[in-house]
């Protein structure tokens, strides 16, 4: 009985979706480890970005209500940055609940794509934050981390990163 519920489960679980080619076993996958790591949004928020800030200090220049807060332990525990990493945990969030609506995650990732052209965020930032949100699926994930869960976000990250940094571009011609 097992073996069938099994099957069943996983019958279809390997075809691509049109417009992500993520499967649904890759998106069960993805879910699992934000799950873990959004159960503590706020610390895992702000690890995200004194992750950021360490690997690119050049960053923090782009939060100007974050000048002056150079000491990266009085800055993880200041009202401004958690409040910023409790939204972009959100909007992650929202990316992981619409990964079966890719119409809907399409927008929501073109509306990041504007709202950091506004702040003239360069593009490459956006390999940076790739790199950190692996980083934090790999460390934050707990028991749900696995190989295969990596694999799927760096692949998402692939989906995901074009299409905010064709929006930053495309907003950022028409300021």
């Amino acid at each position: 009985m097992g073996g069938l519920l099994s099957y069943l489960w996983s019958a279809g679980g390997d075809v691509p979706d049109e417009k992500t080619t993520l499967t649904r076993n890759e998106k069960n996958a993805m879910r699992a480890t934000w799950r873990v790591i959004y159960a503590n949004k706020c610390d895992n928020g702000v690890a995200f970005f004194i992750r950021i800030f360490t690997q690119f200090p050049e960053a923090k220049k782009l939060f100007k209500n974050l000048e002056g807060l150079d000491d990266l332990d009085k800055l993880a525990k200041h009202p401004r940055m958690k409040a910023h990493a409790l939204r972009v945990m959100a909007a992650i969030n929202s990316w992981i609940d619409y990964l079966d609506d890719p119409d809907v995650l399409i927008q929501l990732l073109v509306d990041i794509g504007i709202s950091h052209a506004k702040h003239n965020v360069p593009e490459a930032y956006f390999d940076a934050i790739g790199g950190v949100v692996i980083w934090l699926v790999e460390n934050k994930s707990g028991s749900a981390y696995s190989d295969y869960a990596k694999d799927a976000w760096i692949k998402a990250w692939g989906v995901i990163k074009p299409i905010m940094v064709n929006s930053l571009n495309e907003a950022s011609k028409s300021k």
